[in-house]
């Protein structure tokens, strides 16, 4: 399903389109499959960045750790290179400028671990560089067991429509991650990707208040205040539905905010999705916004 809004009638400014899919895990040509079909319909609607969730090739990590190790090593990012060449032949153009994607690349040091990585498909054919990838910095329980920190790593897109930093689903809960994009880099956006579960309890007796869906409650929450404390726009490719070996279920809610902190275009939480927001003027509404605070 196509979700498509106008920011406005400026087709000078940027379209962003937004992934708010499902991966399947153990099974990367279905995954494959998919992520064209979605890039297919961002290329014919002129998007100009297109944004997919964390681990989109592979899907996401489970407990049965020499099954998922097995799977993830033959489908890490170093045994994908010919794959992503084809993907960016058949889609980069002066258009459809940037894709975004996130997977997991191989450490040549520790040999038992990977990196998670977002990285960059445009005209320079230079994604894998050390300065066109972001490795994430802030590892849950589980991805220590396959995956080493980026720490200190920053990237930094810089486009014709603004400067944009990276996060990686964890890392949206750090400020003093987001503050060296922000103060130090000076981006203009942030851009995250993320496989971010809806389940989580939270349980007070005494007023009898009980939330069966934390970890959505901090996704819905937390966009929109990186937005609005940072003055920044914040566009979010979340994983939506079940895992299906882990019995987990990702919270979707994919979407655009403005630095007011307001959501302008949002997926569904339960459904897959394609979003996008066409003709952006990111600047100027940045400007008004910082006017507004001083």
């Amino acid at each position: 399903m196509l979700i498509e809004k106008n920011f406005s009638d400026n087709s000078d400014n940027i379209s962003v389109g937004i992934a708010n899919i499902s991966s399947k895990t153990k099974n990367l040509e279905e995954n494959k499959k998919q992520i064209i079909k979605a890039l297919n319909l961002f290329s014919e609607k002129k998007a100009n960045l297109v944004i997919f969730p964390e681990c989109c090739l592979t899907g996401y990590f489970w407990e049965h750790e020499k099954d998922c190790r097995t799977y993830m090593e033959k489908n890490s990012l170093d045994n994908l290179t010919d794959w992503i060449d084809i993907i960016v032949k058949s889609y980069v153009n002066e258009t459809l400028q940037y894709i975004v994607f996130n997977g997991l690349i191989k450490n040549s040091v520790d040999t038992k671990k990977f990196f998670n990585i977002s990285f960059v498909l445009d005209q320079t054919g230079t994604y894998f560089d050390k300065d066109r990838t972001y490795k994430k910095t802030f590892l849950p329980k589980l991805e220590k067991k396959y995956l080493l920190s980026g720490i200190n790593d920053t990237l930094v897109l810089k486009t014709a429509w603004g400067k944009f930093g990276f996060l990686t689903c964890y890392d949206i809960c750090f400020p003093k991650l987001i503050q060296k994009l922000v103060k130090k880099e000076k981006v203009d956006g942030l851009i995250v990707n993320a496989a971010w579960r809806k389940q989580g309890e939270r349980e007070y007796k005494g007023p009898e208040i009980k939330e069966d869906a934390y970890y959505k409650y901090l996704w819905d929450l937390i966009l929109p205040t990186l937005a609005f404390q940072n003055r920044v726009w914040v566009m979010a490719a979340n994983a939506v539905g079940p895992h299906s070996i882990a019995g987990v279920e990702y919270c979707g809610g994919s979407g655009i905010w403005a630095p007011s902190g307001i959501n302008i275009l949002k997926g569904s939480n339960t459904k897959e999705e394609l979003l996008i927001l066409h003709n952006i003027d990111m600047i100027r509404e940045l400007k008004a916004e910082r006017n507004n605070n001083e």
